[in-house]
């Protein structure tokens, strides 16, 4: 028997709405934020052919808190985008903070996400990206600092992470448990290590 050969109930897949604080995503499908990809004209035409949760380019959180034009670009959304999505970068508690009291503040987001799972050289040799959660008291802070600015506005909270920085050095478990404890809505976990790219 092929999948041709069964009823078309027996291939569709139905999976439950995502839930993410109060705001909930009826496809339970969410793009990958990708720099130089996921700008607004990219989301409009996923937005075309179905629902789903669609995350803007990454931007760094120094360079949101002073409004630079390349940030302030990528934070920008069509009127008729559903959720707003955001997914900020930075290495240091009191900027990322500010960054996300800036979006919840100025109503320009409905749902942020963390980035620790950039496996860049650039950014891990400095201690950010996916190595980040390796520094567990930095990670503490960023995240508690950022969900309690998200939540003044009610704004979900989420992080993107991968399993570590290789397979000597894994931290999703701790990590992922940190960032439950600090209130975050969900985590999602990229499935190889910064070494595996």
């Amino acid at each position: 028997m092929t999948v041709t050969d069964l009823p078309a109930s027996a291939t569709k897949l139905e999976l439950p709405p995502l839930k993410l604080g109060n705001i909930t995503v009826d496809t339970p499908v969410v793009l990958a934020p990708m720099a130089g990809i996921t700008n607004t004209a990219f989301r409009r035409l996923c937005r075309e052919y179905g629902g789903g949760l669609y995350v803007s380019e990454m931007v760094t959180s120094r360079a949101l808190v002073e409004r630079t034009p390349e940030s302030m670009r990528i934070i920008a959304h069509d009127d008729d985008e559903k959720v707003r999505s955001v997914q900020l970068y930075g290495v240091d508690p009191e900027t990322v903070g500010r960054a996300v009291r800036m979006l919840v503040e100025e109503d320009r987001a409905d749902h942020i996400d963390l980035n620790f799972g950039c496996p860049v050289a650039k950014v891990t040799r400095k201690g950010g990206g996916a190595a980040l959660p390796w520094k567990t008291d930095l990670f503490t802070g960023i995240v508690q600092t950022a969900v309690r600015e998200a939540a003044k506005g009610n704004v979900p909270l989420t992080i993107k992470m991968r399993k570590g920085i290789d397979d000597d050095h894994l931290t999703y478990l701790e990590a992922g448990r940190m960032a439950r404890d600090a209130g975050v809505a969900a985590v999602a976990l990229h499935g190889r290590t910064a070494s595996q790219f």
